[in-house]
């Protein structure tokens, strides 16, 4: 693979370019749940008519959590150093014999520029090895030994 500094900056855009796309779909999911609930509130009156109503509130409040999950992820995101060092850090890409990490946030297995990468949070158990390993260590999770080929 051709990891280099170059890849790491664009692969931290587009990390922070999916989660503002998150954040806009929820704006609109939440926009669009009060208006379901003025319609709702428009309703004629009754059992059936405070159901929808307690449901669209619930529906409400999970969006509003997640929204503040996101924000949070946003905020991560935006104070990881980019910079490279030869040890392991936050916001460190690390090239391993197995697979490619991004220690930043939990975003998963993600499809970049044709490579499959695993972004991460620095809390995440796997993170947590590769963060308490000196960089020419191999790295030893759940039985499968991680060698670590390059960090930038």
């Amino acid at each position: 693979m051709n990891i280099n500094h170059e890849f790491k900056v664009e692969l931290h855009q587009f990390c922070k370019s999916l989660l503002h796309e998150k954040r806009s779909v929820l704006k609109g999911q939440i926009s669009a749940r009060k208006i379901d609930l003025e319609t709702a509130s428009k309703s004629s009156a009754g059992d059936k008519h405070e159901t929808s109503r307690a449901m669209i509130h619930l529906e409400q409040e999970k969006l509003g959590f997640q929204y503040v999950d996101l924000e949070k992820q946003i905020q991560s995101l935006s104070q990881i150093d980019k910079c490279i060092t030869d040890s392991i850090h936050v916001g460190s890409l690390i090239e391993t014999d197995k697979a490619l990490f991004y220690i930043s946030i939990g975003l998963g297995k993600l499809c970049f520029n044709g490579i499959d990468v695993y972004v991460i949070s620095p809390v995440s158990p796997l993170a947590q090895a590769f963060l308490k390993t000196d960089s020419v260590e191999d790295v030893l999770f759940k039985s499968t030994s991680y060698k670590i080929l390059s960090i930038t």
